[in-house]
């Protein structure tokens, strides 16, 4: 397994298709920062005069969608995400509408983002399907 990923200064980010139109630019996110995105989502709340921690699944979401969604494009022939017809464009309030109201953008994003294999694979084909098509074109 190549982990070299880990070791570099630069984020590993993959371009992940998403259905049949779309193509999520997802950023991996190591578990320090899974770690930070669940102390943030973790309230302090008081029952029955006692504090206890409550971890909020919506918050935890909607942190994992900012800081793993760097962008999304539509696929080739496809028409990407459209909201009344007209282009829905990456933005963080928009990452936040997808991943508290649609369960398989939520689910995969906290798969993607988490999966430093899948990631380095889809890297791998994506750098072997641009090398073929610039050999291709000469």
């Amino acid at each position: 397994m190549e982990i070299g990923a880990l070791t570099q200064s630069n984020p590993l980010q993959a371009w992940m298709p998403f259905g049949d139109d779309c193509e999520i630019l997802i950023e991996y996110v190591p578990r320090s920062d899974l770690q930070v995105i669940y102390r943030k989502a973790t309230k302090t709340i008081y029952k029955n005069h006692q504090k206890t921690e409550e971890y909020d699944q919506t918050e935890g979401d909607k942190l994992l969608g900012r800081r793993a969604v760097k962008d999304w494009r539509a696929r080739q022939g496809g028409k990407g995400f459209v909201n009344d017809g007209q282009p829905f464009p990456c933005t963080p309030e928009n990452v936040e509408i997808l991943m508290t109201k649609w369960n398989e953008f939520a689910r995969f994003v906290n798969d993607a983002c988490c999966s430093l294999e899948t990631l380095v694979q889809q890297g791998k084909e994506a750098v072997e399907k641009n090398s073929s098509i610039t050999s291709g074109q000469s």
